[in-house]
């Protein structure tokens, strides 16, 4: 509640490591954050996920991998589904950012984040480029209700 009170927008970018795979992290921290923002009459969200599932990934090789994702990681991936449903119902002005995979290192150069899956070999982002990729998306109307995938 307080911690949005006079913003514009709020952005989530939760992580989940190791062992704690089972915590409900995505669904019940992005309800919290929803529900505050609503209270708060706060209308922007811009949420960090993943390009990793469902109808997220595109072409054999994307395929490929998600398939050995979901074999691994299906705690996290009803996680991340329960999260899309939230956003999805939040009558928010949302952007889910949906990279593939992340890197340190420089930014690459600045390009509009396409608004359908990779087909070709799975991209690497830099930080940076991500960054630049929410800073962009934050006041453009165009990518309100959508994903990216840069």
């Amino acid at each position: 509640g307080e911690a949005l009170a006079g913003a514009d927008a709020a952005v989530i970018a939760y992580a989940l490591r190791g062992g704690r795979r089972n915590v409900p992290l995505y669904s019940r921290g992005t309800r919290t954050i929803v529900d505050a923002m609503r209270r708060a009459r706060v209308p922007r969200l811009l949420v960090l996920s993943e390009a990793a599932y469902g109808p997220h990934t595109a072409g054999p090789l994307n395929r490929t991998v998600s398939a050995l994702y979901r074999a691994t990681a299906r705690p996290v991936i009803r996680q991340r589904e329960e999260q899309d449903a939230i956003i999805a119902a939040s009558g928010l002005d949302w952007t889910i950012v949906r990279p593939v995979i992340l890197v340190e290192g420089p930014a690459h150069g600045h390009r509009r984040a396409p608004f359908t899956p990779h087909h070709a070999r799975a991209p690497r982002t830099t930080y940076a480029d991500l960054a630049h990729v929410l800073l962009d998306a934050l006041d453009d109307p165009a990518t309100y209700r959508r994903d990216l995938y840069p």
